[in-house]
């Protein structure tokens, strides 16, 4: 039955589609009272340098609000720059909601040498019910107006313009929006109008940007426009933090604080009087079985999460309103909203102080900087009291195991919570992730003569266990060769031992994993074959420690917070050992380190404890060169050598001889082709740095060659040969922040980094800063005297 009633709701819905299909869009000259934005930009205004494959031209959008609801005009112009710019001008795509929207084409035009081509008569447009939310099971109803144009060519502009007429009924007549008006390409025009009526208060705000609207006022209107021209194009590195967000954009908004959100959505979720019969016996079986409080709040929880399956159907209001819990829990299904309804109606109904908490998901703690409305969220989930503690639950998750206080909690940074009196914004923090503790056994007492048995028990707690357990389930055996080619990577000849075990405790929500390897060839000889050796490698730590793609941003660089990892490494030996203990750490803002090598009983193990613990959620980008330098000191401490044999020799250092010039030259300039050879087979993202590093190296070292090997005295070549070295190495110095850290010219990058930006040594600033430029005035004062003489 329950299966029939969702099909005749699917059917019912795509009939009222296809009704509204045939009205959704007519042809229409633009409303009376838009303002004309001509494509050509005013006399005198600054070139335009677009970037890409098309020139975005003109970005034009006004709307006008009044007691019937709202209109929003959108006309845009884009010029094909290329082939792959044609194909993008040439599909037009036009989203709204037919529930509550009409469409309204105005024009679409073709510029081609000057001259305007008209496409909108006869033009097909086809009406799409693309659901671009399904993916994520969300029936919105929207359509996208489709229209594919015919003979677009390199160079011509396309020109389009269109009306949306409606507002969504949910919010009550109040409108809010946020417009962005700087974006990842460069726009010619950009320009933003807003008619709102004289006699409704209003909120503006501006974001990452200090620009006002001007104001005037006419026929009962106020008129706020924004304008801006040549807007350049802002790149975000990548990596950055969800919240960052640089893009300057003006937002309005007729909800005067955020208490009016509050007053707003108060009533949308407000539980039934009385729950129906099936909803009213789930509770009573609950309230029967279990008494603590806290049991209770986590046994509705699992029964949410469990027995209703995450479908939502949001079309119009239902965007913002929840279903009833009763025709939730009858249905079995339901999106953020009905589920987030339904928890708290149980949790009521059982003496649990519950109530809806609105977040972001996306932007998380970016919300603090809106201005209030509900469009800053997307999702919505319980904010719940028991016993005194405060516990955020999301009932949109898969089934959660263990007792309340083990159970993953969510954090975006900031809620607003529905509760009756809230005027502003929670925190939710703080966030905790738990410890990832990992320990590894290389058994060894057989010989280094015979493999070796490796296992490596995985325990993790919270989020990471609530996850591990749902791919156990669906993809254990994927999983198993996923992680034996993880160790893989550092031990070639590692062979499986045996299944996976798996221990799971889900009173504490905590799950371990116990892996069983073979290493045949862990201990082998060394090149000269005097004695057997062994590299011990702290695998899971070591991710952790990533460096950076490069030490120059502009933007933070995210980091996973919280996060701790334990790792133990335990290697059992044959016989007695003669072992090197140590204890290194590193401290820096973001991150602690930690690195103990220790011996066993009677120095016959090893035991190695390697500490991770994240610090913060992002390093900003002036603390960069700092960070870099820290994660390579704590990677350079990771791995430990074992030797059969202690002693070792030390290399005898090679001899040098001088030669003549011409065989010097030689010699160098092989040198250079196979320098060349050698980096024309690295990495593409290393070419332009390598090809900066090779022109440094061939006049550095024919200018130092020539100084010494030259008959020429010394002293004559003192003064240009400084002067040479002095612009190259500045040279060098503006190379430094293009170099990726997987370069081999990485770590003295990055101390050159850090010293220009004062982090770094005393000594070695002082010559960048100081001695450099002294050396160079030096060297052009000298050759200028003798010039002159």
């Amino acid at each position: 039955m329950r299966v029939v009633l969702v099909v005749l709701a699917w059917i019912g819905l795509c009939v009222g589609a296809a009704q509204a299909r045939s009205e959704a869009y007519k042809i229409g000259a633009p409303p009376a009272w838009v303002l004309p934005v001509p494509l050509e930009p005013p006399p005198g205004a600054e070139p335009f340098t677009p970037r890409g494959n098309v020139a975005f031209l003109l970005r034009d959008m006004q709307t006008r609000v009044d007691a019937r609801g709202k209109v929003s005009y959108f006309h845009t112009a884009s010029e094909a720059l290329d082939g792959g710019g044609v194909e993008k001008a040439a599909n037009l795509s036009i989203n709204f909601d037919p529930s509550y929207q009409t469409l309204t084409l105005h024009a679409i035009n073709v510029i081609r040498a000057g001259k305007v081509i008209p496409k909108l008569p006869g033009v097909r447009v086809q009406l799409l019910q693309r659901e671009t939310e399904l993916d994520y099971l969300i029936y919105d109803g929207s359509m996208t107006a489709s229209v594919l144009l015919d003979d677009i060519r390199i160079g011509d502009i396309v020109e389009y313009a269109f009306s949306l007429d409606g507002s969504n009924p949910v919010f009550q007549g109040k409108v809010s929006s946020r417009v962005d008006m700087e974006w990842s390409v460069p726009v010619r025009h950009s320009f933003v109008r807003l008619l709102m009526p004289s006699n409704r208060p209003l909120r503006i705000a501006a974001h990452n940007d200090k620009l006002e609207p001007t104001i005037t006022e006419a026929d009962g209107y106020r008129d706020y426009r924004w304008q801006r021209y040549n807007t350049p194009a802002t790149r975000i590195d990548k990596g950055a933090p969800e919240w960052f967000n640089p893009y300057a954009a003006v937002q309005w908004t007729e909800f005067a604080d955020w208490a009016a959100v509050v007053q707003w959505a108060l009533p949308l979720y407000r539980p039934p009087g009385e729950p129906g019969p099936a909803l009213r016996e789930e509770i009573a079986r609950i309230g029967r079985e279990v008494t603590d409080p806290a049991a209770r709040a986590a046994a509705v929880l699992r029964v949410v999460q469990r027995d209703i399956r995450y479908l939502g159907i949001e079309v119009g209001p239902g965007s913002h309103a929840p279903t009833g819990p009763d025709k939730v829990y009858q249905r079995r299904f339901g999106d953020c909203k009905d589920k987030t309804l339904l928890t708290i109606t149980m949790l009521r109904a059982l003496g649990i102080d519950a109530v809806p908490a609105l977040v972001n998901t996306e932007i998380t703690r970016d919300v603090e900087h809106w201005a209030p409305t509900p469009l800053a969220f997307n999702h919505v989930l319980v904010r719940a009291r028991v016993n005194g503690a405060v516990y955020w639950l999301d009932p949109t998750r898969s089934m959660q195991q263990g007792e309340l206080a083990n159970l993953y909690q969510p954090d975006y940074g900031y809620a607003l919570v529905l509760e009756p009196g809230a005027t502003g914004l929670s925190l939710m923090g703080p966030k905790t992730g738990g410890v990832k503790r990992v320990h590894a056994v290389f058994d060894s007492t057989d010989g280094v003569d015979q493999p070796v048995n490796y296992t490596i028990s995985t325990t993790v707690q919270g989020e990471r266990a609530d996850n591990l357990r749902t791919q156990l389930a669906h993809q254990r055996s994927e999983l198993e060769t996923q992680y034996q080619n993880f160790y893989a990577h550092n031990y070639e000849s590692l062979r499986s031992n045996g299944a996976m075990d798996v221990q799971d405790d889900e009173r504490r929500n905590e799950l371990t994993t116990v892996e069983h390897y073979r290493i045949p060839g862990f201990w082998s000889l060394n090149k000269k074959g005097t004695r057997s050796q062994a590299f011990i490698d702290s695998s899971e730590i070591d991710s952790s420690l990533k460096a950076p793609d490069s030490v120059g941003r502009n933007a933070p660089l995210r980091l996973d917070y919280p996060y701790e990892i334990v790792e133990t490494t335990e290697v059992r030996l044959p016989t007695r050992w003669n072992i090197k203990t140590s204890n290194i750490t590193v401290s820096d803002p973001a991150f602690e380190f930690s690195y103990q090598v220790s011996k066993g009983p009677d120095s016959r193990s090893v035991l190695i404890t390697a500490t991770y613990k994240s610090l913060r959620d992002h390093v900003e980008p002036g603390d960069m060169g700092n960070y870099a330098a820290h994660l390579k000191q704590a990677r350079d401490a990771l791995g430990y050598n074992l030797y059969s044999n202690p002693a070792g020799a030390a290399a005898e250092p090679e001899e040098s001889s001088g030669w003549r010039l011409p065989l010097a030259m030689a010699l160098l300039a092989g040198g250079w082709v196979w320098l060349a050879m050698r980096m024309q087979k690295s990495a593409p993202s290393h070419a332009e740095v390598n090809r900066r590093l090779l022109l440094a190296v061939v006049i550095i070292s024919a200018t130092v060659v020539l100084s010494l090997v030259s008959a020429v005295r010394l002293a004559q070549v003192v003064a240009p040969a400084l002067l040479i070295l002095v612009i190259m190495l500045q040279y060098l110095l503006r190379t430094v922040p293009q170099v990726p850290y997987t370069h081999v010219a990485y770590p003295w990058a990055l101390r050159l980094y850090r010293a220009r930006k004062h982090t770094g040594p005393v000594v070695l600033r002082s010559v960048l800063r100081k001695l450099l430029p002294l050396i160079g005035w030096f060297a052009i004062g000298t050759a200028l005297a003798k010039w002159i003489s």
